[in-house]
């Protein structure tokens, strides 16, 4: 399950619901159908502020995700944590890589998942993983999304 959160205030409905079954589609892949996550869209100034904090490293970055790892008594399902994304950098990696807005946040939200799932690139070989993974549900969601047109 996926809660997204607008802090930006700068969403239209159809990306913020689109941007959510993307996700969705993500803890699929992953087989975690019955985790939850809440992916927050905040700004570059929220983003410094928590990698100052938690990384130790006083600049904005693009996604961060804080793991909660824990079994939600309200509805039952497993809480693996928050992803916590920068609308500016999504909008400035958007231009460069020269795709949508979307697609950009799409990217940060599937890497900030498998953080949350227990990937990392601190590495070479966890960097290759993680990257193959992240484009095996990118690709993955570009199939479902052809399929459906």
């Amino acid at each position: 399950m996926i809660t997204l959160i607008d802090n930006s205030g700068t969403l239209a409905e159809s990306v913020k619901g689109s941007l959510s079954t993307y996700a969705d589609h993500a803890l699929r892949v992953l087989e975690k159908i019955k985790e939850h996550v809440t992916i927050v869209v905040s700004d570059d100034k929220t983003l410094q502020e928590l990698n100052g904090k938690y990384t130790g490293n006083n600049y904005p970055t693009d996604v961060l995700s804080f793991n909660a790892d824990h079994l939600d008594p309200e509805t039952g399902n497993f809480y693996l944590g928050d992803v916590i994304i920068s609308i500016d950098r999504a909008k400035n990696q958007s231009i460069e890589n020269n795709i949508s807005l979307l697609d950009e946040l799409t990217i940060l939200t599937i890497h900030g998942i498998l953080h949350l799932c227990g990937y990392d690139h601190i590495d070479e070989p966890s960097h290759k993983k993680m990257f193959a993974i992240q484009q095996n549900i990118i690709d993955k969601l570009k199939e479902q999304k052809f399929e459906r047109h």
